[in-house]
C-alpha cells in the first residue's frame, strides 16, 4: 500500500474504533464518500503531491475516534471505545471462575456426591461470584474512564492526518488488549493487597463451600515489591494507551520494568515459600522457573528492539515519534 495514501490510513483508523459487525459497512461507505470528495476536488489519494490537500479534507471530517463515536449516540456505563476490552476482561474472568467451580464440583462428586442443599449452596455461591466479578470488572472500567484514561487520545481541530499510523505498523498498539492488561493489573493490585485470602483452593471445607487460603506469610511479605512493579506496569500501559504507539522511551521503560520484574521473581522463587502446601509449592516454583526463562528471552528481545530500532521502524522510514 502507498504510504502516502492517507485515505486508507484514515479509513482503517476509523474502523479500528468501531464494532466488528458494523466496521466493514462503515469503512466501505466512508471510503466511497472520501474518494468522491477527492474526485470532485481533482485530487488522487496515491499522489504524493496531493497529500497536503488530502490531509485538509480529512481534517474536515474530524479525528478518526470522533468520527467513529458519531455512530454511537446512546449513553453507556462503559463507553464504546472501552466496551470490547470490558467484554474480553469479563469473559476471561468468567471462564476462570467457571473452571475453578467445576474443579471443586468434580472433587466433591468424587468424594461421594452432594445433596440438594449442598447443590443449592454451590449454585448460589457460583452466581454470587459471577455477579461479584461482573461488578468488579465494571467498577474498574468505570474508574478508568473516570480518571480519563479511556478517551480519544488526541481530538479536536488540531489533529494531524500525517500522523495517522500505517495500516501495518509494528509499533501500533491494540487498545483492547492494553485495556484488558490494565484491568488485570488493577485487579491484581486490589486482590493481593486487600483480599489475598481469596487466592486458594475452592471446594467444601469445614465451614462449607468456599476458598481455603494457600499463600504463605513469607510470600505475602513480597507483595509490596510486586505492587511497586505492577504500579510501574500500570503507568507504562497508561502512557502507552495515551501515546497510541510504542516509542523508544516507552520501550526503554518496558525493558527496565522487565529487568526489575525478573529480579523480584528470582528473589521470591529463591527465598520464599509461596504456597503452604509443599507439593503445590514445588509445582508453582517449577512453573515460575519456566516463566523466568521466558522472561529472560523476552527481555533480550526488548533490548534488541531498543538498540536496533528495527521493530520501531523496520522500513527505515523517518518517524516523528521515534526519539520521543
Amino acid at each position: 500500500m502507498n504510504e502516502h495514501n492517507l485515505i486508507e490510513r484514515y479509513v482503517h483508523e476509523v474502523g479500528a474504533h468501531l464494532p466488528r459487525r458494523s466496521r466493514t459497512d462503515v469503512q466501505l461507505e466512508l471510503r466511497s464518500l472520501l474518494l468522491d470528495e477527492l474526485a470532485a476536488r481533482g485530487l488522487e489519494a496515491d499522489n504524493p503531491a496531493d497529500t497536503g490537500r488530502v490531509a485538509e479534507l480529512l481534517k474536515e471530517y474530524g479525528h478518526p475516534e470522533e468520527l467513529a463515536a458519531r455512530y454511537h449516540t446512546e449513553q453507556f456505563l462503559i463507553s464504546p471505545p472501552a466496551f470490547p476490552a470490558f467484554r474480553l476482561s469479563y469473559g476471561i474472568a468468567a471462564v476462570v471462575v467457571t473452571l475453578v467451580y467445576l474443579v471443586g464440583l468434580g472433587l466433591r462428586l468424587n468424594q461421594g456426591g452432594l445433596g440438594l442443599t449442598e447443590l443449592a449452596g454451590f449454585l448460589g455461591s457460583y452466581v454470587e461470584t459471577m455477579l461479584l466479578n461482573f461488578g468488579l470488572v465494571a467498577f474498574v472500567f468505570y474508574l478508568l474512564e473516570g480518571l480519563g484514561w479511556i478517551k480519544p487520545a488526541k481530538t479536536g481541530a488540531d489533529w494531524d492526518p500525517h500522523k495517522l499510523p500505517a495500516v501495518k505498523d509494528p509499533d501500533r498498539i491494540n487498545r483492547t488488549e492494553l485495556l484488558v492488561g490494565i484491568f488485570f493489573m488493577i485487579a491484581a493490585l486490589l486482590v493481593f493487597n486487600f483480599v489475598p485470602h481469596w487466592i486458594g483452593i475452592v471446594g467444601w471445607h469445614d465451614d462449607g463451600f468456599g476458598v481455603m487460603p494457600m499463600l504463605s506469610a513469607s510470600f505475602l511479605a513480597y507483595v509490596p515489591w510486586l505492587s511497586a512493579l505492577w504500579a510501574g506496569e500500570l503507568g507504562l500501559k497508561a502512557l502507552l494507551y495515551r501515546a497510541g504507539r510504542w516509542t523508544r522511551r516507552l520501550r526503554a521503560l518496558e525493558l527496565a520494568l522487565s529487568l526489575a520484574g525478573l529480579f523480584v521473581l528470582y528473589t521470591i522463587v529463591q527465598n520464599a515459600v509461596i504456597v503452604e502446601i509443599g507439593i503445590v509449592d514445588a509445582i508453582v516454583k517449577f512453573a515460575l522457573w519456566i516463566v523466568l526463562g521466558i522472561g529472560v528471552l523476552e527481555a533480550a528481545l526488548q533490548l534488541y528492539r531498543l538498540l536496533t530500532g528495527k521493530a520501531n521502524n523496520p522500513l527505515g522510514v523517518p518517524s516523528t515519534t521515534e526519539n520521543q
